[in-house]
């Protein structure tokens, strides 16, 4: 039997509902966080570790998969340490170049 994950310490709060249950899910984002450094990155493309990302309980992901919720936040930087910023203030594109090869 899988165990109960109800602590919010590991990844913070929902960017959807802001809950602190259950957050499990962590949703890669195509722009860059507010914290360089503080995000996913690429070592084949090289691209730094700036992107942003999301985290999802586990109700709101199975929502955002169906397409039937957005998220209001993103994470600043690091889920658990950095807060979060509306989703509306990440402008800057930053993705993966799958062509790059070193």
């Amino acid at each position: 039997m899988k165990p109960e994950c109800d602590d919010a310490r590991g990844l913070g709060t929902c960017c959807i509902c802001e809950g602190e249950r259950r957050v499990t899910t962590i949703v890669m984002l195509s722009f860059k966080n507010e914290v360089p450094g503080h995000g996913w990155g690429c070592v084949v493309c090289a691209l730094p570790s700036d992107g942003a990302s999301a985290v999802l309980c586990d109700r709101c992901a199975d929502e955002y998969i169906a397409g039937r919720a957005k998220l209001l936040s993103a994470c600043r930087g690091y889920p658990a340490e950095d807060g979060r910023v509306s989703i509306d203030a990440l402008t800057i594109e930053h993705e993966h170049d799958p062509r790059v090869e070193h």
